[in-house]
């Protein structure tokens, strides 16, 4: 499991790295301010939970890199949701802020996670540093529980809450954070399979 949550941090903080220099460029016609309307087939997103008392929402969908749009896959164990809810948007495309990053079954109902479940998982990225080297403090789920209250070809939504604990290997960082009051309803992503 830490192999795995290892590689999944590198993975996803090389492909933020490499792909939010033409971010802008490549989702013009896919990305609109949240609450706004969507030129997007994908639709708008509308998440928001309260990390250690701090409120977080927003964000843009952008299908490319599968920010606040769903991709609902077959996998060996069912049909898998997986999905990143970040506060990212154009005048902030350096960086992501905050990123939750879900794996979770494809289906209606409330799913308990605990460390060192291999299958599914929350994890959350926190970016830290100067504006010119950022660097990502990864979290991954201890005690977690989430609720798929809906899910279409079309959306999916649902809520959360637990706690995450810091990866060893991340960097420094509070040792343990509290996810209260999740929730989220997004688009999913027609093409994802």
């Amino acid at each position: 499991m830490k192999y795995l949550l290892f590689a999944t941090s590198i993975f996803l903080i090389a492909s933020f790295a490499s792909c939010n220099s033409n971010k802008a460029d490549a989702t013009n016609n896919k990305s609109e301010p949240l609450n706004a309307p969507s030129s997007s087939s994908t639709g708008d997103a509308v998440f928001s939970y309260n990390l250690d008392g701090t409120k977080i929402s927003g964000g843009e969908v952008d299908a490319l890199m599968m920010s606040n749009v769903a991709a609902v896959t077959k996998s060996a164990n069912g049909n898998k949701i997986s999905f990143f809810l970040n506060d990212a948007y154009k005048e902030n495309a350096e960086t992501v802020p905050h990123s939750l990053r879900f794996a979770i079954p494809g289906k209606s109902g409330t799913v308990a996670l605990t460390a060192d479940e291999d299958n599914f998982n929350v994890q959350l990225f926190l970016a830290s540093g100067e504006s010119d080297k950022y660097e990502y403090v990864v979290y991954a789920n201890e005690s977690f529980s989430v609720t798929v209250t809906n899910i279409s070809s079309t959306r999916v939504s649902g809520t959360f809450s637990g706690q995450v604990k810091l990866a060893e290997s991340t960097g420094t960082g509070k040792s343990e954070l509290t996810i209260t009051d999740g929730k989220f309803d997004i688009p999913v992503n027609p093409d994802a399979h």
